[in-house]
């Protein structure tokens, strides 16, 4: 019989949720939902219960039969007491959240959270491109930037739960404000947060841009624009947009910034870069490893391996149930 776990991702865009099959890794029923920075915290919850309910029907499975439960979800939490101390970009108004105890309340499951990205780095260890080595970094690019850290065959947690966050790292001194409220961090600059707003600045300044034909309601002064998808910003350089390339190049390379500094820290075996950005955008993605290479210690910088993530959007569910099955059998 299988042995099934519930693992959901919850991120700056969407929340997924999927019952896995732990042992193989095979994903049984998934649910999602687009999420929304006005939730407070009883709509974030319902949010997360609705698509754990809509995941285990489609995996045809009763709540009881699965092991247990693992939110990963992006933004500051305390590990140990499976508390949300709070996001960067999904509410402020989320705080001090006690979710595992509410998501063991509602579900009637075993329950643990995470950060988003160090699920993902125990989905990509366990059946991903990290899987034949114990030495990895993982590094997810979306509305934020998040990382993952595996030494020794094991996840890096960090003492407060928070090890990895590469995105809240400064590449530039006094620069752009982040999400969190500081300044100069990689996430400001190589986030699709950070590269759309760089775009509207672009066309504020009277640049011309495929992006306002593909979006004729677009207000660049706007400060609600949601972060442009992936998609459209690869329909846009494969149209040759010169704003748009030149805005993923710059993303890309600052992300090679904050990469080489991994490298030169670290020194890694291998870098498992993932997110919608670096799956649909080749210019991003070869931007960022040229600007790795060149920026990081000579030896480690050609040494390291620069690889995209081996399960795509279903890195940080897998890798959820993953461990909520650990911890349940523990």
């Amino acid at each position: 019989m299988a042995r099934l776990a519930l693992g959901v991702d919850f991120g700056g865009t969407k929340v997924l949720a999927s019952v896995v099959d732990v042992d193989t890794g095979k994903v049984m029923g998934t649910g999602k939902k687009k999420t929304d920075s006005t939730d407070g915290p009883e709509e974030l919850m319902q949010r997360i219960f609705d698509v754990a309910r809509k995941a285990a029907g489609k995996a045809g499975t009763e709540m009881g039969d699965i092991t247990g439960v693992c939110v990963g979800i992006a933004g500051q939490v305390d590990v140990e007491r499976g508390i949300l101390v709070g996001t960067a970009n999904l509410s402020r108004s989320v705080v001090d959240l006690p979710m595992a105890k509410l998501l063991k309340d509602e579900l009637g499951i075993p329950a643990i959270i995470r950060n988003d990205v160090q699920i993902a780095a125990a989905g990509e260890f366990r059946f991903g491109a990290g899987k034949d080595i114990d030495d990895f970094v993982v590094v997810f690019v979306g509305t934020g930037i998040g990382g993952g850290i595996v030494r020794n065959g094991e996840i890096v947690a960090g003492s407060a739960g928070n090890a990895g966050e590469l995105g809240h790292t400064t590449v530039q001194v006094g620069g752009r404000v982040c999400g969190c409220g500081a300044h100069g961090h990689l996430e400001a600059y190589a986030s699709r947060t950070g590269m759309t707003r760089a775009m509207l600045g672009e066309l504020r300044r009277g640049r011309k841009s495929v992006l306002s034909e593909m979006m004729p309601d677009l207000d660049p002064a706007d400060p609600a624009v949601a972060p442009f998808k992936s998609g459209m910003i690869r329909e846009a350089l494969k149209l040759k947009d010169e704003m748009v390339r030149e805005v993923i190049d710059e993303g890309g390379t600052y992300l090679g910034y904050g990469l080489a500094n991994v490298v030169n820290f670290l020194n890694p075996t291998r870098i498992i870069l993932g997110g919608g950005v670096i799956e649909s955008v080749d210019a991003y993605f070869e931007a960022a490893e040229t600007s790795t290479r060149k920026q990081a210690l000579a030896h480690a910088g050609q040494a390291v391996q620069i690889e995209r993530a081996g399960l795509g959007d279903f890195s940080g569910v897998i890798g959820a149930a993953v461990l909520a099955a650990d911890a349940a059998t523990s």
